[in-house]
């Protein structure tokens, strides 16, 4: 073998004697000329040939610059030969040109290696110093230009030549982007988590901490920075909100709450009384496997009908459609929005499959007949219009952003309404539609309006009112009137109701005064209700309960129980009151009264208050669903079997307890011996089962035992949702067979 490098050193070495490197006034001999070039590619082919003298670090500047100098004598003298000698010429120099070619990707990868080897330097130092800042912003730099040296590999000629190249630094960079790419994609997961917490964004903020924690949780996966990444997840997850999200149900009597993060509040104050579903009652609440999400129990939810789900200070809307959703497409906010015809609307989503796995595939979305369009999905601007084809990114997320038309101006129509229908076009193909949002025209002309109050978007906290066709803006910089007479910016707020005509002396420009004279008002305190709970009475087990309501907004609403002051509030801009969680004196009927109060009037007991004469009222028995006996109707003589019925006498009778129509469950009913049926029972009438199935599963079932009990029940429940009960002092769980005796 080293014969043959010898050779090829001596040979190469001849060659370069033979070559004078040809001036601007070399002589005219193209034969010459074309056989210096021809050896000069020669030359420079071994150079970057591992089977020559290629080392795979060192460029071969002087060889490839004498092959293109003698390239151009050679060409510039066959220039003035004629046409035949010219392709002559040309044929026998298309080889040193390849030569030069391929030598110009091998320089290009050298010095991309040079780079990289600079930059590993760096990244090595970066990781030495422990700063993750620095860690991400090397790793970034380093993966960018090795990437760019896989493209450039790809240039140069032979696999043994591209191999050798990346060899001489692909091991030891590979190392390090191996060490610390977990790490560098946590951190980002992270980072992202923050800016979304810092724009309230918290549903992104819970998506991207969710992708950190699956690799943080992940023994198995490589870090250099674990402790640091841990601290940092913790730190960021801490200054997560906890608020609710979402709201998924069965469309029955399960309502779930997605929280933002795990639902870490003490247990025992997990209680079904801090939660609200508007229409429902609420009767039990249960904490999921991984706590971040609350499965409410509630009354019997109806189809086609919008809810709002309260727990705390926070409010979500959802609806319950006509039938189960299996659509796979959850919209994280389905609310009217109203916006200005210069703004745009973000929709998002969440695309499952059948399976619940994310759905990655096609996506179109619909505009309809709305003169919004569409300007961009997973970040992509789209130029398309009214309807768009897409693909949810790989976690099944889709963002949407609308806006009211392209290039809008003041000659637009005034008003564009605007509801995204999207549909799977892969997979199940369902479609759901999104939430409606509306785009209104600012009024931008100045001048004199009267203005009768024809919506019921008066929208007080973002401080606008919509009538005619325009949205019409104030600001604290206005000055405002009732009857000509100077109120505050808050009472003519307060006030301002549809039907109201408003004498306006408007100004466009924020730091003009415009001026806004109610000069009819239709106002007429709104009635006090309670909301929450929402039948009277209702039968509850448990300590609290949410008292709220609806009432005049600014009023103050004082709520006694048996005839006992427990809390008083006022009421906000929307007309809704909530006194919180309020105690529950325990198996007793508690009757709250409620009395609202014009702004600076107080009383005792109504004495002066709107509605002295016809106070609120609702009742909470509160109290177990239970039995203090049950009684088999042995109807054909054969002991505890089918078509036999039970009869149960209710603890409290006067709580009005009755079994919920057309309720079906099970019970799993002892003997007394130990041996143990499941019986599945269904509603005969208010105090009635009658059983309908009965599987042992024990051997040697007595069936005319003289007494029974019941061990276990499954979706028993009464009028309110309420669920049987069979422990506790006073209940009963056996079931008398009288026929025995």
């Amino acid at each position: 073998m080293w014969k043959k490098y010898l050779y090829l050193t001596i040979v190469i070495t001849i060659i370069a004697s033979t070559i004078t490197i040809p001036q601007v006034s070399a002589t005219n001999n193209i034969k010459q000329l074309v056989t210096d070039a021809q050896n000069a590619g020669t030359i420079l082919k071994w150079a970057i040939s591992k089977e020559g003298s290629a080392d795979f670090k060192t460029r071969p500047f002087e060889q490839y610059n004498t092959t293109k100098e003698t390239i151009a004598a050679a060409e510039k003298v066959a220039g003035g030969l004629s046409n035949s000698e010219q392709l002559s010429a040309q044929a026998k120099l298309v080889d040193p040109k390849i030569q030069v070619k391929r030598a110009q990707a091998y320089i290009d990868a050298i010095t991309s290696s040079e780079k990289i080897y600079k930059l590993t330097t760096s990244l090595q130092n970066a990781i030495n110093s422990a700063d993750l800042i620095s860690v991400e912003a090397a790793y970034h730099i380093a993966t960018a230009e090795y990437r760019k040296q896989v493209k450039l590999l790809d240039r140069v000629y032979g696999q043994s030549t591209r191999d050798s190249i990346r060899d001489q630094v692909k091991p030891s960079m590979e190392k390090l982007i191996a060490d610390v790419k977990y790490d560098v994609t946590v951190k980002m997961y992270l980072d992202q988590a923050n800016d979304f917490i810092e724009e309230n964004r918290l549903l992104q903020a819970s998506l991207e901490l969710d992708k950190a924690n699956s690799y943080i949780d992940n023994k198995t996966t490589n870090f250099t920075f674990r402790t640091f990444l841990t601290k940092a997840f913790d730190e960021t997850l801490n200054s997560l909100p906890l608020q609710p999200l979402f709201i998924t149900s069965d469309g029955k009597n399960s309502v779930t709450i997605n929280f933002s993060k795990a639902y870490n509040i003490p247990l025992e104050g997990l209680v079904a009384g801090q939660f609200k579903v508007s229409g429902e009652s609420v009767q039990s609440a249960q904490l999921s496997n991984d706590k971040k999400s609350v499965i409410l129990t509630t009354s019997d939810l109806s189809t086609g009908t919008s809810y709002t789900v309260s727990w705390k200070e926070q409010q979500l809307n959802f609806k319950i459609e006509a039938v189960p959703d299996t659509t796979g497409i959850a919209l994280t906010d389905k609310k009217t929005a109203y916006l200005e015809t210069t703004d745009s609307q973000v929709y998002t989503a969440k695309l499952t499959n059948l399976d619940g796995s994310n759905y990655n595939g096609r996506v179109q979305i619909s505009l309809g007949e709305s003169s919004a369009v569409i300007t961009s999905v997973n970040g992509q601007r789209i130029e398309s219009g009214q309807e768009t084809i897409s693909y949810a990114d790989p976690n099944g997320n889709l963002v949407i952003i609308i806006a009211a038309a392209y290039g809008f101006n003041a000659e637009t129509p005034s008003v564009t309404y605007v509801q995204p229908k999207i549909q799977k076009i892969d997979g199940n193909k369902s479609t759901k539609k999104a939430g409606i949002t509306h785009f209104y025209q600012l009024q931008n002309v100045e001048g004199p309006y009267i203005l009768t109050i024809d919506s019921d978007e008066i929208a007080t906290e973002e401080d606008f009112i919509y009538t005619g066709g325009y949205k019409y803006k104030w600001d604290a910089n206005d000055l405002f009137f009732i009857y000509n007479g100077q109120v505050s910016q808050e009472v003519f707020e307060k006030v301002l109701s549809k039907g109201d005509r408003v004498e306006v002396s408007y100004e466009t420009r924020t730091d003009n005064h415009s001026t806004w004279n109610i000069n009819v008002d239709l106002t007429k305190d709104r009635d006090l209700e309670f909301q929450n709970p929402v039948t009277s009475p209702l039968t509850f087990d448990g300590y609290s309960y949410d008292i709220s309501g609806t009432a005049q907004p600014g009023n103050k609403v004082k709520v006694y129980r048996n005839d006992v002051l427990v809390g008083n509030t006022i009421v906000d801009a929307k007309g809704n009151w909530t006194l919180g969680s309020v105690s529950l004196l325990q198996e007793v009927a508690n009757t709250f009264i409620a009395y609202q109060y014009a702004p600076g009037r107080d009383g005792i007991n109504g004495e002066g208050a709107v509605n002295t004469n016809n106070p609120a009222t609702t009742t909470i028995n509160e109290g177990a669903f239970a039995s203090t006996q049950i009684d088999l109707n042995d109807k054909s003589s054969n002991g505890l079997s089918i078509s036999d019925t039970l009869e149960f006498t209710f603890h409290n009778p006067t709580y009005g307890h009755e079994f919920k129509k057309d309720v079906s469950g099970i019970m799993i009913i002892n003997d007394g011996f130990g041996n143990n049926a499941v019986v599945t029972v269904e509603y005969v009438d208010e105090d009635t089962l009658q059983i309908i199935d009965f599987v042992t599963t024990d051997d040697g079932y007595n069936h005319k035992a003289s007494l029974f009990v019941i061990t276990e029940t499954k979706e028993i429940v009464n009028q309110d949702q309420l669920t049987f009960n069979i422990t506790g002092n006073g209940f009963t769980s056996f079931v008398n067979n009288h026929s025995a005796y």
